[in-house]
Formats: structure tokens, C-alpha cells, sequence
């Protein structure tokens, strides 16, 4: 197996992480918007916070220009 191959495979696994890490930021976003009910508004900007960090950093993984 040559090299380039087993970068590629990293590569491939590194964006495949970034997908689900991108989705899960994304569903903790969606349900943290549409279901508040009872909950302190300390926690919601905190899981507001916590699902843009999710969602930025998957994106990052999933659109980088890897080598």
C-alpha cells in the first residue's frame, strides 16, 4: 500500500467525521431552538454555544484542504 493511499483513507475518515460531527451540532441546534420549554436561559445559551462549536468545528474538518 502506498502512502498516498493511506492519506487518502485518513483524509476520507478525518471528513466523514467532520459530517457527523456537523449534524450533530446541527440537530443540537435544531432542538435546542424548538424545544426550551421549562428550561433555564442560562442552559440554553450554553447548549446554543455548545451547538455552534459543534457545528463550526465539523465544518472545519469536513471542508479542509488536507494534504
Amino acid at each position: 500500500m502506498t502512502v498516498e493511499a493511506e492519506q487518502s483513507r485518513v483524509d476520507a475518515l478525518i471528513r466523514l467525521v467532520g459530517a457527523i460531527v456537523t449534524l450533530f451540532g446541527a440537530a443540537w441546534l435544531y432542538q435546542t431552538a424548538f424545544n426550551t420549554s421549562g428550561v433555564a436561559s442560562e442552559i440554553v445559551t450554553i447548549n446554543y454555544a455548545l451547538g455552534l462549536l459543534l457545528l463550526g468545528v465539523g465544518l472545519l474538518a469536513l471542508l479542509a484542504k488536507l494534504k
